[in-house]
């Protein structure tokens, strides 16, 4: 009856063992958070945009998509050359998230002509929902104001200070769903 017990005893300590061994060969979960990104849902699609900058009228197009599985909302915006200060096309990508630890909406951005900004949002008030630019290549300091008119409409106000901390010009963008 020994025999049997210590018997009974060897293989159950080989099978805890084992399972313990296999437990530290399989892979550790990466953290998979899924962030509720239905407060910007309404963006996604092709927006026709209208900016008014320098005193002249600017049109660019929006298209909003889910990128990246799910976890950030993707803009990619073209607006062609519109007065004798720029030339040639600026095309900007930027990917906005919501960071449900830090309470706060992020948005990284880059364009072809070598920008980058990285701003943060603390949310929706009513339906308006405001930006605090946080780093730019330039060190430029900005807020930006994005109103919700309407599901197809909305009204963009930005302003900002050049790193010195003299005002930069505002900028009002005005963009309809297509």
């Amino acid at each position: 009856m020994a025999k049997i017990i210590t018997a009974f005893a060897l293989g159950a300590t080989l099978l805890v063992c084992s399972a313990g061994a296999r437990a530290q060969t399989s892979a550790t979960p990466v953290p998979d958070m899924k962030p509720d990104l239905s407060a910007m849902s309404f963006l996604i699609g092709s927006w026709s945009c209208n900016s008014h900058v320098r005193g002249s009228s600017r049109p660019n197009t929006t298209t909003y998509a889910m990128d990246l599985d799910g976890r950030w909302i993707k803009s990619h915006d073209t607006a062609p050359p519109f007065d004798k200060y720029r030339s040639r096309t600026i095309t900007t990508d930027a990917w906005t998230t919501y960071d449900p630890i830090e309470k706060k909406w992020a948005s990284s951005s880059v364009d072809n002509f070598g920008n980058y900004g990285t701003a943060t949002s603390p949310g929706w008030d009513g339906n308006h929902l405001t930006w605090t630019t946080i780093v730019t290549p330039d060190g430029s300091t900005g807020s930006d104001t994005l109103t919700k008119d309407s599901d197809t409409k909305t009204t963009d106000v930005a302003s900002g200070k050049d790193k010195n901390g003299k005002p930069t010009p505002t900028v009002t963008t005005t963009c309809t769903k297509s």
